[in-house]
């Protein structure tokens, strides 16, 4: 059976239908390793099913911040695609995502802090779910670091305060952390996990199915080893330390584990899946009433299936894919996007186009991509960017001559940090990638409807804390 109808939707039912404030909820759910399964099953639903997080948010303000997509009418997405963060939409979005991470991350420690009772240490798999668990509460943590604190290059006094690192399950109030403050912790987690998942290294196979009998099958679908080295390499790239970025990207691609998808890949039913070779980590989600990351009847979905909102495409978005040579074509243009009806349909599968309630019965399992290997070449390729040229053109090769593009070696060209640009922007386009890219190298931002976001400004990349943490923090005190 597909990995999650069987395993996730019962235990992440159980796990959400109780409050996390009583004896019940603790009684009840840590007595035994299948508890710890449920439980984590739940948070991996509340990420992709929650229209805040993955189920739109953490994907679509990107995007549309980035102007990679353009939504003028919505006045939700729309206005924080022109640079507003404060008129009646965008705050209530700001308000939504930091209180749904934060109630995540609540959830998050209550499984961690049970991971260290006495009486659950012989659980066979222990180390896997308190190693997921604080790889979960640092993935979360880091998504609220690149929203609403300033980027490293920002003054130091406006790096002071970045947002609050909570590792106790408790409704106490969380000091804020600094920037620096805020990635030391995420990265400890992160590294504490490495230490945890080792287990990893005998459970995710070099050639995967879609198959699962129980929790620890269809690893890709979990924060797994791997997804944690390939986390901890994007935050060092994100900060501008290369050199640790790589070493951990450089672990990932070692582990022989992920490899690129075959020109027979590239047709629209695998959209919108999590591919068995080149997915390191991505969450199972599927279209129904909840939120989900979609496409339906040529609109994108931003919630139910009442709730719909029309997006646009950056105005380059097809010469972004011309090739140098006219005999051969970058497969991504013909199976991601529609050229008809100039559309993106890279994230669902064509099974449910014009019914969202369809069973998919495919090779891959449905979902989002979070974390995919062509990320770890290309953080390779700008390492040796400089240091060596020749070496940096293999690793960039490595993934563009899969995609239908020609070698450097063919156009010959020298590889720049431009040209990274642009080919992450295709490999990513639509993932939420773009803009936290031109955030780290401060480029200007000309909006949809012309104006110019000063890529130099912090207040061009950081949204505001919502009004109501500081509210709650004043009326505690």
């Amino acid at each position: 059976m597909i990995l999650a109808a069987a395993l996730l939707l019962p235990g992440c039912a159980k796990f959400l239908d109780v409050n996390p404030k009583g004896e019940v909820f603790d009684a009840d759910m840590f007595t035994s390793g299948e508890g710890f399964e449920d439980a984590l099953y739940g948070i991996y639903n509340e990420l992709s099913n929650t229209q805040s997080l993955y189920g739109a948010y953490l994907h679509w303000i990107p995007e549309a911040c980035s102007q990679n997509v353009t939504c003028a009418g919505d006045y939700q997405i729309g206005n924080m695609g022109a640079g507003d963060w404060y008129t009646t939409g965008p705050t209530g979005v700001r308000e939504a995502i930091w209180k749904n991470a934060y109630t995540t991350v609540n959830h998050i420690n209550n499984i961690v802090a049970h991971c260290d009772d006495d009486a659950v240490q012989g659980f066979r798999h222990i180390g896997l779910y308190k190693g997921e668990a604080l790889a979960l509460r640092a993935l979360v943590h880091f998504e609220l670091v690149r929203l609403f604190a300033v980027p490293d290059w920002a003054p130091a006094d406006e790096k002071a305060k970045a947002i609050p690192y909570v590792e106790k399950y408790s409704f106490d109030i969380t000091p804020f952390s600094s920037l620096d403050g805020a990635y030391g912790k995420i990265v400890a987690d992160l590294q504490e996990a490495e230490r945890l998942l080792d287990e990893d290294t005998g459970l995710v196979p070099a050639v995967r199915t879609n198959s699962a009998t129980g929790f620890t099958d269809a690893r890709i679908t979990h924060l797994n080893l791997y997804a944690v080295q390939a986390l901890l390499a994007r935050i060092y790239w994100t900060r501008g330390d290369l050199e640790n970025a790589a070493i951990y990207a450089q672990k990932v691609i070692d582990s022989k584990k992920f490899t690129f998808r075959p020109a027979s890949a590239f047709v629209q039913p695998d959209n919108g899946t999590l591919d068995m070779r080149e997915t390191i980590f991505g969450l199972y989600s599927r279209p129904g009433s909840t939120s989900y990351i979609g496409y339906n009847r040529n609109k994108y979905r931003l919630g139910g299936s009442s709730s719909q909102t029309s997006f646009d495409l950056a105005s380059d978005w097809k010469s972004l894919y011309e090739n140098a040579s006219a005999s051969r074509s970058d497969y991504r243009l013909s199976a991601w996007f529609s050229e008809g009806d100039q559309t993106l349909i890279k994230l669902v599968n064509r099974v449910y186009y014009a019914d969202m309630t369809s069973s998919y019965g495919g090779s891959n399992i449905v979902g989002c991509n979070i974390l995919r290997i062509p990320e770890m070449y290309y953080i390779m390729a700008e390492y040796f960017l400089s240091s060596d040229p020749s070496r940096a053109a293999d690793y960039f090769d490595a993934v563009t001559t899969t995609r239908g593009r020609d070698a450097l070696s063919e156009t010959g060209e020298r590889l720049t940090y431009d040209m990274l640009f642009r080919e992450r922007r295709r490999e990513f386009y639509g993932e939420g990638f773009t803009w936290h890219e031109m955030r780290r190298g401060q480029m200007d931002i000309t909006t949809f409807s012309g104006d110019v976001l000063d890529g130099r400004s912090t207040a061009t990349w950081t949204l505001p804390v919502p009004d109501a943490e500081d509210e709650n923090r004043n009326n505690v005190n």
